[in-house]
């Protein structure tokens, strides 16, 4: 026999309309009725009709995100599964759903947002961190979607979303760090260049060296694409300088830092002992590799969640105002750092 949403309504003590209300996405129910209704929609195992309550509320009751599905680094990367967690945690609570929509390269996201924005698919979209010379914000602003930045945009609006780890004070406290240890030659792995969190972590890097009066040598800026080969590729490079090698280096994911290492090691040189290496987001391999990795725990867990609640905020009644936030991380000290073997930046027994 089909559960009806009288029945559901009975058993919550709430009326029909309310259990409509709680399916409808509808921000004003509080989330004490919204989880008993859930809990006895769970347990009655009723599931409304999508098509009739679109056609209804107007609604579709999904977010959409667009994911770059033929990067495999992007899986790999601890960002990708924190962050599908905060959302579809959220999102349940919420009556919501998580469409994702694969592109094949960045620059393709405008138009695959397009598609699930006309198709009328979505409500809103969590769109990824912004890169330069790429308009998906604009493209959303133009179609007056509703739409939250998990980033900070390349050029910011006052009706534009977002929520970011603070990746420029991140790195500041990574870089400061290996300064207090005695380093002095310190290299920077960034993920792709034309991203704004890139952009944000070289700018904390070349902040820490300007706050230590220490020259910011070009040649020990290198980009690893996310990826633990390009980390690898980019240590390679380093320790090809004419110049001293480097005795330390951060690089913006563990992937990288662990492709750093694995340059180091192979080079016949020690970590951390001849280079420290930190890497950044606390995934976790950070604690098993050998030696343990230095790392900056970045939340993105929480920064999903509090993108996703903004979001279904602004698909209320009365659309929430704006939000503009930077998420602290902190850095856990393993073994892949210490002070530096000597001032020379060479090895010495």
């Amino acid at each position: 026999m089909k559960v009806t949403i009288k029945q559901v309504a009975e058993l919550a003590g709430v009326h029909p309309s309310t259990v409509s209300r709680v399916f409808s996405g509808n921000a004003k129910i509080s989330d004490s009725t919204r989880r008993r209704v859930m809990a006895v929609a769970d347990q009655l195992n009723f599931h409304p009709n999508a098509i009739a309550r679109s056609l209804t509320t107007r609604r579709a009751h999904s977010l959409g995100m667009i994911i770059p599905h033929t990067q495999e680094e992007f899986f790999l990367d601890i960002f990708f599964p924190q962050v599908i967690r905060g959302l579809a945690d959220v999102t349940y609570e919420q009556g919501f759903r998580v469409i994702l929509a694969g592109v094949d390269n960045p620059e393709h996201e405008p138009e695959a947002a397009l598609r699930l924005i006309r198709s009328q698919q979505v409500d809103g979209m969590i769109v990824q961190a912004s890169r330069v010379g790429v308009d998906t914000t604009d493209v959303l602003l133009d179609e007056h979607l509703p739409f939250v930045l998990l980033g900070r945009p390349v050029e910011d609006k006052p009706k534009i979303s977002w929520i970011e780890v603070d990746a420029s004070q991140a790195t500041f406290e990574a870089v400061q760090y290996l300064i207090q240890l005695g380093h002095r030659r310190i290299a920077f792995i960034g993920g792709r260049p034309n991203m704004v969190v890139t952009l944000d972590r070289l700018q904390g890097y070349r902040c820490a060296l300007k706050e230590a009066t220490l020259p910011c040598d070009e040649q020990l800026i290198g980009y690893g694409e996310f990826g633990q080969d390009g980390g690898y590729q980019a240590m390679r490079t380093f320790l090809a300088v004419d110049r001293e090698r480097p005795t330390g280096v951060f690089a913006a994911n563990d992937l990288m830092a662990i492709g750093a290492m694995q340059a180091i090691q192979e080079a016949g040189l020690n970590v951390p002992h001849d280079c420290s290496v930190i890497g950044s987001n606390d995934s976790p391999i950070a604690a098993v590799t050998s030696p343990r990795l230095t790392s900056s725990r970045a939340p993105y867990y929480e920064l999903a969640r509090q993108a996703a609640q903004a979001l279904i905020s602004q698909l209320g009644d009365e659309p929430a105002e704006p939000v503009k936030r930077l998420i602290p991380c902190q850095l856990i000290v393993r073994d892949s750092t210490a002070p530096p073997a000597s001032s020379n930046g060479k090895h010495t027994d």
